[in-house]
């Protein structure tokens, strides 16, 4: 028998292996769904409480610690308005949620000193779930008809614009979350009420917490009834102590 030459088997050979199916590649593993991953979570921003009350929550990162500042928690009506809550609190963001205890603080309608806490400590998580965060609290330094546990949500670009509007947000938060709005000057006694204007559309009518000298020029604002101005025009402290209509 006449054998083929060693040039032509190791060309025989080649060839079969490039037909040989390649060996399957075990699929990655799948991430746990729901949770959140400390490193990737974007947990920095607005949420806008959903369901039948008003509420407020905003994550602020500062280096490890996580601050956590919460408002609101009313009925989305507009009742027991004067029973609305604040609370401020610190925590570790890790696994998608915040565990933090709640530290001493000067709000609009609570104070809250490092005597009252040690009387009665308190603590505040939350829970982050791609855009929606839950708010679990022990906190008993609400009146009565605020609750500020519940789902809040991180509204759509544009939507943060109704959830900015809510008690508790200082000028200068709502100046970042609606830079181009207008104000228009409704009253100035006994306490200014402001109407906030944008693209021509009313959003809400809100009264801040300062009684005299609302402007940032040091004037009352009983001196500038009907004038429209900016957010430059007021001082960035103030805060919302009432919303009327037009806010979600």
């Amino acid at each position: 028998m006449k054998l083929a030459p060693p040039t032509l088997i190791a060309l025989a050979l080649a060839f079969a292996g490039c037909e040989r199916p390649a060996a399957a590649v075990p699929p990655l593993p799948m991430a746990a769904a729901g949770t959140a991953d400390a490193a990737k979570t974007p947990a920095a921003g607005t949420y806008v409480m959903s369901g039948q009350r008003r509420g407020r929550l905003v994550l602020t990162a500062k280096g490890e610690v996580w601050r956590i500042s919460l408002s609101g928690g009313a009925s989305a009506d507009g009742a027991a308005t004067a029973a609305d809550c604040q609370l401020e609190a610190e925590g570790a963001l890790k696994d998608g949620r915040i565990d933090a205890q709640v530290v001493p603080f000067e709000g609009t309608n609570t104070t809250l000193t490092a005597a009252d806490l040690e009387a009665r400590p308190a603590t505040a998580r939350v829970a982050l779930n791609g855009e929606a965060a839950t708010v679990t609290t022990d906190f008993q330094g609400c009146g009565a008809g605020a609750d500020l546990s519940g789902r809040y949500v991180r509204p759509a670009p544009g939507a943060i614009v109704q959830g900015a509007i809510s008690q508790g947000a200082s000028v200068s938060d709502l100046s970042a979350a609606l830079p181009d709005a207008r104000l228009t000057i409704l009253d100035g006694y006994p306490w200014a009420r402001f109407a906030i204007a944008r693209g021509g559309k009313r959003l809400a009518v809100v009264q801040f917490d300062g009684e005299n000298e609302e402007l940032a020029d040091g004037r009352n604002s009983q001196q500038a009834i009907g004038s429209e101005v900016g957010w430059s025009a007021l001082k960035p402290g103030l805060r919302v102590v009432k919303v009327e209509g037009g806010a979600s």
